[in-house]
Parts: C-alpha cells; sequence; structure tokens
C-alpha cells in the first residue's frame, strides 16, 4: 500500500527539498515510494538525476525525524546499502538528503 503524505513523517521537510518539478506525482515528498518506483521503472529519481539544487533546505536536515514507523521495516528490507554504520537506514529521505549534492551527482546505494 502506497504512502500518503500524511503518513511521512519527514514529509514537511522532504517537500521543501525535493528538486522534482513533477507537481503532480502522488510520489513526490515521500522519498520512500519515490525511490522504489524509479528503482522498479529503471531511471533515477529527480534527486538522484544530475539535477542543480539550492543548498538553502540543507539546513532542514537537522529538523529531520530520524525514526518511520510506517515503512521502516519495509525500507530496510529494499535497502542495497551494506554501510554497517549507516543510521539512516530504512529512512530513505534522510539517505537521499544525506547524498544530495549541490551539482546533483551524489547517489544513494539504490540509485546507483
Amino acid at each position: 500500500m502506497a504512502t500518503l503524505a500524511a503518513d511521512c513523517v519527514n514529509y514537511e521537510i522532504n517537500i521543501q527539498v525535493c528538486p522534482c518539478t513533477s507537481e503532480s506525482c502522488e510520489n513526490r515528498g515521500i522519498c520512500c515510494e519515490c525511490i522504489q518506483a524509479s528503482v522498479k521503472a529503471g531511471a533515477p529519481t529527480a534527486c538522484m538525476n544530475d539535477t542543480q539544487r539550492d543548498d538553502a533546505p540543507s539546513a532542514l536536515n537537522a529538523q529531520a525525524e530520524p525514526k518511520c514507523a510506517t515503512n521502516q521495516v519495509r525500507n530496510i528490507e529494499f535497502c542495497t546499502c551494506t554501510y554497517d554504520g549507516c543510521d539512516r537506514q530504512g529512512v530513505c529521505c534522510n539517505c537521499v538528503r544525506n547524498h544530495m549534492t549541490m551539482d546533483g551527482t551524489g547517489r544513494t546505494a539504490c540509485m546507483k
């Protein structure tokens, strides 16, 4: 079942940081759903596709919730990251924001 914006713990932060221009996409701002749909389609997400972005919203990272009761277990099962010390596994939006670079060249493990 797809996650709704109301169920996404970091949606308000995600939507401010998201460089996707598809305003009508039901996954916009819901990073775990966006990533999984993009991987299934074999296409990178806007945030991992060399999209230029403003650095100003990166200050929002400190406000993000570190845990996701809605999808964390499912996301961990999907996650291909092998870094044992990562505290972002299962919280895709925090992982994405950690990997975002100004020039869009950052990549999460699942987007490599």
